[in-house]
């Protein structure tokens, strides 16, 4: 999932000194919402769609234009991309390798491709997205942490309450998980019961965060718990193990930790 995939590598480009009329029609005839603004063979600027509807036809389009555009590396992940436009307001980024342009990439591209990776029922991103994620992020070498958390007794839940409550359950506690996350937490529902939460945070946030998580909810009356199982990424090697590996083990660890708790 990385910018370079999903970027179109057909660059449509238009001179400075043309007319914004010049440009409307060239757009209209590539069916293109954006050019690449060139002068004397360097980008200087995007100029879009909109940006032409806003002008008079006889201005040019060093007047119209988005000057020293956003660009991303073409190995950059999409959803980093995808939050520098949210950040910025904006629909375009020029992609780079090293100093060059080789292509363009819009909001409405990734917005679509990471929907495909969107929980339905509780709007968290899926297991698919969420592997990426931690095998993007030991390529980059990010120093991350893990959490690998599991409900407990949902089966139960789900016979006592039935099914419908128990999506309800799964609902309440993925806003919970949104409500204590901050940019640079990437929250999953691995599956069923299961949650993931990978996040960059500093060690000193770290206690707090884990403190914040393991605290019990309720909804409608009916306790939610839940077992934690924490990787620390300044404790555990995760550029060295696999994404499986790490999954396996944070899962392990929560299952300790249930065990725990019903022996006190």
């Amino acid at each position: 999932m990385k910018v370079e995939t999903f970027m179109c590598r057909q660059l449509y480009g238009v001179s400075s000194g043309k007319s914004a009329q010049y440009a409307a029609e060239k757009m209209n005839e590539l069916k293109v919402g954006s050019l690449v603004v060139f002068e004397e063979g360097k980008v200087v600027g995007i100029v879009t769609s909109r940006d032409i509807r806003a002008a008079h036809p006889n201005r040019i389009v060093a007047d119209v234009m988005t000057a020293n555009p956003l660009s991303i590396h073409k190995n950059a992940f999409i959803g980093q991309a995808l939050a520098m436009m949210e950040e910025n307001e904006v629909e375009r980024l020029l992609v780079m390798d090293d100093h060059e342009v080789i292509g363009i990439v819009t909001r409405e591209t990734l917005r679509e491709e990471i929907g495909k990776n969107i929980d339905p029922l509780t709007g968290l991103y899926r297991a698919s997205y969420i592997e990426y994620l931690y095998n993007f992020l030991v390529e980059q070498q990010t120093r991350f942490h893990l959490f690998f958390l599991d409900l407990n007794n949902f089966g139960e839940i789900n016979k006592k309450y039935s099914h419908i409550f128990g999506n309800e359950v799964l609902t309440h506690f993925a806003n919970r998980l949104k409500e204590i996350c901050q940019d640079g937490d990437y929250l999953c529902r691995y599956g069923g019961d299961e949650f993931v939460v990978i996040t960059k945070r500093e060690q000193s946030e770290l206690q707090f965060f884990y403190e914040q998580m393991k605290r019990p909810i309720a909804y409608k009356n009916v306790a939610i718990s839940f077992s934690v199982g924490f990787l620390n990424g300044n404790l555990h090697d995760l550029f060295a193990k696999s994404y499986e590996e790490s999954i396996r083990e944070a899962s392990l660890l929560s299952t300790k930790a249930k065990f725990y708790a019903k022996e006190r």
